[in-house]
């Protein structure tokens, strides 16, 4: 990309932020564990309608399970305040996701949309927690 084409996306993801600061007046940047920005306001709490799902880790058995509630504004995703809840975890003993007890709670305290509640029992809904099976013989030495 030559320099004149960085610097004019650059002035437009400018532009945009501007925009969205005035629709959204406590917009501001969260950036996770691995560096990655995100915009967040909590006007985006009540109207939320996607989510984003993801474990916390790829390495342990029982990686956390985040959702990111987030609304699409002008072509940018706008997520809530606080950006993400932990709602679960991997299922150490097989397949899918454990849900942590009440995690709906956390959600309707930040006044998340039931919009987003719904996406995220769909997940779980989706992703259930199913036992390795113990007939299952896997040596793969024979």
């Amino acid at each position: 990309m030559e320099l004149k084409e960085k610097i004019l996306q650059e002035e437009t993801q400018i532009f945009a932020k501007k925009k969205l600061l005035e629709m959204f007046p406590d917009l501001s940047e969260h950036r996770d564990r691995w560096g990655r920005t995100r915009l967040m306001s909590s006007h985006i709490n009540g109207v939320a309608d996607e989510v984003f799902m993801n474990h916390n880790c790829g390495c342990c058995d029982d990686s956390p399970l985040q959702a990111w509630p987030y609304k699409t504004v002008n072509g940018i995703a706008v997520f809530s305040n606080p950006t993400c809840f932990c709602v679960g975890e991997k299922y150490a003993y097989g397949f899918g996701d454990r849900p942590f007890d009440d995690w709906e709670k956390d959600f309707r305290e930040a006044s998340i949309s039931e919009v987003a509640i719904k996406k995220i029992q769909e997940y779980f809904d989706e992703n259930k927690m199913e036992d390795f099976d113990d007939d299952d013989d896997y040596n793969y030495l024979d």
